[in-house]
């Protein structure tokens, strides 16, 4: 009887203890912005100028084939700033006109192709992520 009885006190004091408890609060904060992708451009390299202390260098790159998002891309001549945190693979310091290369980008996800374009070909040339000359 004795067990009994506290075995129900047990229960009768955890029942109010549960109930008590916080409930984990839901992610309210989700962003609204459109999530970024990264854009693969492969090609031939030309007119690379290195990034200095006090300037951008640039790369143009002739698309002949690239992912998914950067399909629109194909056939044309586009130039990429490059920053001084640019990470560069380059053969010899630098690249030489016509070496076979890729260029990568980050860009929003589901973005037109005019946009995309008006993007790249503005007055100040987008950011390159990554180059790698081969």
């Amino acid at each position: 009887m004795l067990k009994r009885t506290l075995v129900v006190a047990i229960l009768a004091l955890a029942i109010p203890t549960v109930a008590l408890a916080a409930k984990p609060q839901a992610s309210t904060s989700k962003s609204k912005a459109a999530p970024k992708v990264t854009y693969i451009l492969k090609g031939t390299l030309s007119d690379f100028a290195a990034a200095s202390t006090t300037a951008n260098g640039s790369v143009t790159i002739h698309v002949t084939h690239s992912n998914y998002h950067a399909k629109a891309l194909v056939g044309q001549d586009l130039t990429f700033a490059v920053s001084m945190t640019t990470p560069t693979r380059l053969m010899g310091g630098t690249i030489i006109n016509g070496a076979r290369g890729i260029v990568k980008f980050r860009a929003p996800l589901k973005v037109s192709n005019t946009t995309l374009m008006t993007a790249l070909t503005a007055t100040t040339p987008m950011t390159s992520k990554q180059i790698i000359a081969h």
